[in-house]
């Protein structure tokens, strides 16, 4: 169930509708959190807020996640996205690196082990 937040204590649902008249809050009571709606869509969502509490942060989440700024949010996503992927193949690298010296270290003990040509490929 949806429940229109007319006033609250920081007047967020007033700054909201300075950024855009359409824009009015509902309390949504199943999830327990507030979601900014907008009334000229024909299906009114358009965010949900993350914090328990109406206040500045949801002005602030509502500006960046406007229409307008989709370029900017799209690059921050692929920025993020090549950061994730350059942490992972480091991980990776970091894993071979140890699985690599372990068996060498393995090899190593074994009195039957032939290092001389450890790091040579051999072809078929």
């Amino acid at each position: 169930m949806l429940i229109k937040i007319e006033e609250d204590v920081f007047d967020i649902t007033k700054r909201l509708k300075e950024i855009d008249e359409s824009y009015f809050v509902m309390f949504n009571t199943q999830k327990q959190k507030f979601e900014v709606h907008s009334s000229a869509k024909k299906h009114t969502y358009c965010l949900t807020i993350p914090h328990k509490n109406l206040d500045a942060r949801t002005i602030s989440l509502t500006l960046k996640t406007r229409r307008e700024n989709t370029e900017k949010i799209l690059a921050e996503i692929e920025e993020n996205n090549k950061k994730l992927e350059r942490e992972n193949k480091r991980q990776i690298d970091d894993l071979c690196d140890f699985k690599a010296k372990e068996i060498f270290s393995y090899a190593k003990k074994h009195e039957n082990a032939n290092l001389d040509n450890a790091y040579k490929t051999r072809w078929a």
